[in-house]
């Protein structure tokens, strides 16, 4: 009887496969071929599941937001988790690309941000998760100034969009230093929470 064929898994492989080449090469070494290599299979086998290099970024795109979703899961703010200022910091923290595997995720996130200015449906993307990004900000900050820990009577629409590009500029700060200390950055993610906290140092 014919083996059952998981294609999530096959996807997933063919993913990780690209991620590796991201992270050792660059989004610009990334092709059908290149990732079949890597991946160990034929050409074919990649375009049964990703005829295009854009539908591989694509699916590569939800696979990183998922695995920093998971990443900042262990980030608990509230009774029993950590004060909003410290949440907001590890939260940060957590996003910038300081090792290769975080790069690389960057690379997929800068790739996408490139063709998002010229293709409406990968702008598309960048606007669905840009959207829940602040949805879940908004919630944070309202909790945040109910129990004191945010300065009220902030529009946190517009505090929801400083945090979403201080994110996006330390990421494109980083990736254009990769091989720098990063202490510059590290002080610049203690300077955003205290300017969004009103903290003081």
């Amino acid at each position: 009887m014919p083996k059952a064929v998981d294609h999530d898994e096959r996807r997933r492989h063919v993913t990780a496969a690209l991620l590796r080449i991201t992270e050792r090469e660059g989004l610009e070494a990334v092709s059908v071929r290149t990732v079949a290599a890597e991946a160990g299979c034929s050409v074919g086998a990649v375009q049964r599941y990703f005829s295009t290099k854009d539908e591989m970024l694509h699916f590569a795109l939800r696979t990183v937001v998922e695995a920093e979703r998971e990443r900042l899961r262990h980030i608990r703010l509230g009774p029993g988790g950590m004060p909003f200022p410290d949440a907001l910091r590890a939260t940060l923290l957590e996003l910038l690309p300081l090792d290769a595997r975080r790069q690389g995720e960057a690379r997929i996130w800068a790739a996408f941000y490139a063709r998002a200015a010229v293709h409406p449906e990968f702008a598309a993307v960048i606007d669905e998760l840009n959207r829940e990004a602040r949805d879940n900000l908004r919630i944070v900050f309202a909790y945040a100034e109910s129990v004191g820990e945010l300065c009220s009577g902030q529009d946190h629409d517009a505090l929801a969009q400083l945090v979403l590009a201080i994110m996006d500029g330390l990421m494109w700060s980083v990736l254009m230093r990769p091989s720098g200390t990063h202490r510059d950055h590290l002080a610049a993610v203690d300077a955003a929470v205290n300017l969004v906290t009103g903290r003081s140092k």
